[in-house]
This record gives C-alpha cells, sequence and structure tokens, in this order.
C-alpha cells in the first residue's frame, strides 16, 4: 500500500498553528500581546458604549485571593467569557470587571502558618495582593475578555466603608441581632464557620448506649433502674443537665442480667438483637408518666437531675428514645434547657480545652478529644455500658485542615432570615433560574435556615461595627455613619488603632464612660455578597459605569 496515495486523499483543513504544544504556547502569546498592545477590550467596550439605552452587565462576583487559579476558575470565568464575548459581539455595551475577596480564614490561616504575626492585618493584606497579582497573570493567559489592569478588591476602602453602610441599614430592620447559642465551630482555628466554609465526610463514631441510674424509684419495687440513653460524642456525658422522652411515646421496662431497664418500645427488636435476647415487658407506660422524674447525674452523684419533654426532636426509630441534653454543644439541647430558664455557659475554650466552669473537676485544662476517651474509660471501669459499636456517618468538616467541627456555645452575631423568607422566597420566583433545578436548590436553602451567623473571631476581616458600654451592645445610626466615614478615609484597619476608640468615646460618649469596641470581624460572605450593590449599584470602580 502507498502510504503517499492515501495521504492525498486525507482531506484536512490547513493552520497555521504549529504541532509542537511549546510553540502553540508561543502563539497564545503573541495573540494576547497583540489584543493588549491595540487594546481590543477597550476599543469594543468604547464602541459598545455609544450605542445607547443597551447594556449588559454580568457581575463577577469577587473570588479567594488566596493561591493559583483551579479547575473551579475556570469553568467560572470562560462559561462568564462566552456570555460577555457574545453580547459585545451583538453591539450591546457589555464591560466585565473582575474582584477578588482579600479578606478571610483562609488567607489568614497562611499567614500565620508563615509565622508571620508582627503586624497580622498588613501582612495578610500583602499576601492577598501577591495572590491576586499571581491569580490575574494566570486569567490572562486563559485570554479573559477584561481590562486585567482594572479590577475591584473587597479591601478597598470605599467598599469597606458601604459594607459598614449595609451593616447599618439592615440593623436598622431589626435583621441583625447578638445572640449566645451553639454554632459550628473550629477547635483548630478558634472560629466559627460559614455554611459553605463546612465540607461533610464519612467519619468513623462510636454508637454508645450507656446506662443512667433513676433516683426517683416507679412502677416496681426495685432499685436498679437504669435509662439506656443514646450518644454518638461521649465527651459530652459529663456536661449532661437533663434527660429527654417523647411524652406521647410508648416505652417499656424490662430485665437484663438482674437489672431494670427503660426504653422506647418501638426500639425493641433493635435491641434484642443487640443483646441476643428477647426482651421479656414489665410494664409498658407512655414517656409523660415519667417526665419530671429526676436521675442520678453520670459523674456527679450529689447532683439530681430532671426528665424533659423532647418529643421535637427525639425520633422514635433511632437510638434508644432517650436523648441525653448538653446545653453547650447542642441546638436542640440548648432549646429546651433554654425553655427551662437555666443558665447556661459553656465550660469549652475556643481551642476545645475544657475550663474552670466545668462541673467536673477532673477534667479541666483536658481537650474534649482527650476526655472523650476518659469517659469511656469510665463508662466500662463502672460498668455502665449497655452496648458500644462503632459506625461510618456523614459528619461536618473544616474545609481547610479537614478537621471535624462541633456544636459550641458562643455568643455571636446573626441575621434573622425568618422574618425576610418570605420576602426572599418571592423575590426567587420572579428570577429566571438556568439550569431549572438550581432554583429548587435555593428555595430549600431558604426554607431550612433560621438566620445566618455573620460574626468570626478573627482579625482579618471587616469589622463588625459595635461599641460595648459596660458589656452591652450599642448601635447606633449617628455611630455607624460615623464609623463608615473614618472606613472611607483611612480603611478598616482603623478599627484596631487607639486612635479610633478615642475619637468615638470623645464624640458620642462622656468621659467617665467605659467602653470598647468589639472585636468581631464579618464573614466573608457577607463581603462578596454585597459586591454587586457596591460594584453596581454604587458604582465604586468608577471606570466600569462613566
Amino acid at each position: 500500500m502507498n502510504n503517499k496515495k492515501i495521504k492525498k486523499t486525507l482531506l484536512l483543513p490547513k493552520t497555521k498553528f504549529p504541532l509542537k504544544l511549546f510553540k502553540h504556547l508561543e502563539k497564545e502569546k503573541e495573540i494576547r500581546e497583540l489584543w493588549k498592545k491595540e487594546k481590543i477590550y477597550k476599543k469594543i467596550i468604547k464602541n459598545n458604549k455609544n450605542n445607547k439605552n443597551k447594556f449588559f452587565f454580568l457581575h463577577s462576583g469577587p473570588t479567594y485571593s488566596n493561591g493559583k487559579i483551579h479547575i473551579g476558575h475556570v469553568l467560572n470565568y470562560l462559561i462568564k467569557d462566552i456570555i460577555i464575548r457574545f453580547w459585545n459581539q451583538q453591539g450591546i455595551y457589555s464591560p466585565f470587571l473582575i474582584g477578588w475577596d482579600f479578606h478571610g480564614l483562609p488567607i489568614e490561616h497562611k499567614v500565620i502558618s508563615f509565622k508571620k504575626k508582627n503586624d497580622l492585618r498588613k501582612e495578610c493584606n500583602i499576601f492577598a495582593e501577591e495572590q491576586r497579582n499571581l491569580q490575574s497573570e494566570q486569567l490572562e493567559k486563559l485570554g479573559i475578555f477584561t481590562n486585567h489592569d482594572e479590577f475591584y478588591t473587597t479591601s478597598i476602602k470605599e467598599y469597606e466603608s458601604e459594607q459598614i453602610k449595609i451593616f447599618g441599614k439592615i440593623f436598622e430592620k431589626n435583621l441583625i441581632y447578638e445572640d449566645f447559642k451553639p454554632v459550628l465551630w473550629s477547635c483548630n482555628h478558634s472560629t466559627s464557620l460559614a455554611e459553605n466554609e463546612i465540607e461533610y465526610f464519612d467519619k468513623k463514631d462510636i454508637s454508645l448506649y450507656f446506662k443512667i441510674e433513676m433516683f426517683d424509684f416507679f412502677f416496681v419495687e426495685k432499685k436498679n433502674i437504669s435509662l439506656i440513653v443514646w450518644t454518638t460524642q461521649p465527651w459530652t456525658i459529663p456536661a449532661n443537665n437533663f434527660l429527654s422522652v417523647r411524652k406521647n411515646s410508648y416505652y417499656i421496662l424490662f430485665k437484663y442480667q438482674e437489672e431494670y431497664f427503660i426504653i422506647i418500645e418501638k426500639r425493641i427488636s433493635f435491641f434484642e438483637k443487640k443483646i441476643n435476647s428477647k426482651i421479656k415487658e414489665i410494664k409498658k407506660f407512655f414517656g409523660k408518666e415519667i417526665l419530671g422524674k429526676k436521675y442520678f447525674h453520670p459523674f456527679l452523684k450529689n447532683m439530681k437531675c430532671e426528665i424533659l419533654d423532647g418529643s421535637d426532636f427525639i425520633l422514635e426509630d433511632e437510638g434508644s428514645g432517650i436523648v441525653h441534653i448538653a446545653p453547650p454543644f447542642g441546638i436542640e439541647d440548648f432549646n429546651l434547657s433554654k425553655k427551662q430558664g437555666k443558665k447556661i455557659i459553656c465550660p469549652l475554650n475556643s481551642n476545645g480545652v475544657f475550663n474552670e466552669k466545668f462541673l467536673v473537676k477532673k477534667f479541666i485544662g483536658k481537650h474534649y478529644l482527650e476526655v472523650n476517651k476518659e469517659v469511656l474509660f469510665f463508662l466500662e471501669k463502672e460498668k455502665k455500658i449497655f452496648q458500644k459499636d462503632y459506625f461510618f456517618h456523614s459528619y461536618p468538616h473544616d474545609w481547610r485542615d479537614k478537621s471535624p467541627l462541633i456544636y459550641r456555645l458562643t455568643k455571636q452575631w446573626f441575621i434573622n432570615l425568618k422574618s425576610s423568607k418570605k420576602q426572599m422566597l418571592k423575590l426567587i420566583k420572579k428570577t429566571k433560574w438556568i439550569p431549572d433545578w438550581t432554583e429548587k436548590k435555593i428555595k430549600s436553602f431558604i426554607n431550612l435556615r433560621e438566620d445566618w451567623c455573620i460574626s468570626r473571631q478573627r482579625k482579618w476581616g471587616v469589622p463588625i461595627p459595635v461599641i460595648y458600654k459596660n458589656n452591652i451592645p450599642i448601635i447606633k445610626k449617628k455611630i455607624i455613619n460615623y464609623i463608615a466615614e473614618l472606613f472611607r478615609k483611612k480603611g478598616s484597619g482603623c478599627w484596631f488603632e487607639e486612635e479610633t476608640l478615642s475619637l468615638i468615646k470623645s464624640k458620642f460618649f462622656s468621659a467617665k464612660e467605659e467602653i470598647f469596641l468589639g472585636k468581631d470581624t464579618m464573614d466573608v460572605w457577607f463581603d462578596s455578597g454585597i459586591s454587586h450593590w457596591c460594584i453596581i449599584k454604587k458604582n465604586i470602580k468608577k471606570k466600569l459605569l462613566k
């Protein structure tokens, strides 16, 4: 067979592009440099701007400035690039302004890992700018249709100033409040986390069924009656304040190895498999019949605790139907205890170490993971474990170091989503969603959320503009506007300077009044969430719309 004759039959398109990869890269570079030299983007945008009353703005929300671009950046920017090019080809004015989010824990965490802590905010800003330059160079190589010398960042003074004003407007609508309740907490980073900073991975945990001895005797004249309680977090047991049951569900009393136990009726078959024996019911009763009854605290024998109604959150087909309540470490636990009018304190420091407020003194100064092991050892020693297994389940982790999170009682600032939910759902319905399943997703997200924790225990970010007087937060419109003006002139870094405290005190408070500035910063998703307002509506980057 003559290869030359076959070659002539192949009718392939001809191109000037070289076959070798490095030659392609050289050619792409030539094209990019030509676009830049000829100012192609500026010329097209300027030409289209003369087309009055015809414009299309595709706002580019700010991406994190904390490392090289990845496939997510490529997908995001190339899709937007296609849209922007299309509208400009139609003669429609469609500028594209790229932005970067300069604040947040990822940047602070990286700088701390470099051990640069002399002026943390300054170092964070330097690092963020370095990463922005890196990402900008990489995005330019993708051929993104924009002016790469023109961009915005969330650290622009005017942007930070506008952010404070928006905070004030939301507060005026009674949507921002401070509260003391459990939130998902990273002990490794000593801060609360946003929803988008949480990843779910399978985690191996213990499924522990342990015994808690009753103090009040009932039904039978026996002194060795115990409730079987289920938990997957043994370290929370020493913080127990109550037990809870379902008031309108049936529970049973049964005998096993000379002891008497109480479980929910629906779980009889489950426990029969666990003990490999038939359970003989001695007494059946409603949960409400033991509400108010007392039991011995698992670790403090001189302390008697009460059984409460947990019908709102206890499931009949899970655990034993009896749940132990540790108020600082669970949302349902906290809410139930709050209903009882009980004063709740947090005995766990931000780094996961138990402090002097903890009632079980031997655990003070120990990390909760260490306590987890010691609790299991204690329960085994006291023969208080009824059954013990291990299982894998989806569990929240910090997206940075993949460390597991816990619920921890802290004082935080929240935005109330409940009162504005109806309006948000109405606006979602008005919006066209592509693809259409994304509408269901955002609706589900809004429906399931009651609030948004916007405070972070960090230094690198826009401060929450709160002044505390006698530990009471003071937020007033005139003070907010003054702080916004300070940020417009000096940037948010001035919040951490002594001069700012003096200025605010001399203008709004008497010399005798003791005040201090709040130390929390705003969730970076607040920063990026207002970017459409700051960039499009308020036109902070004047070159975009002038």
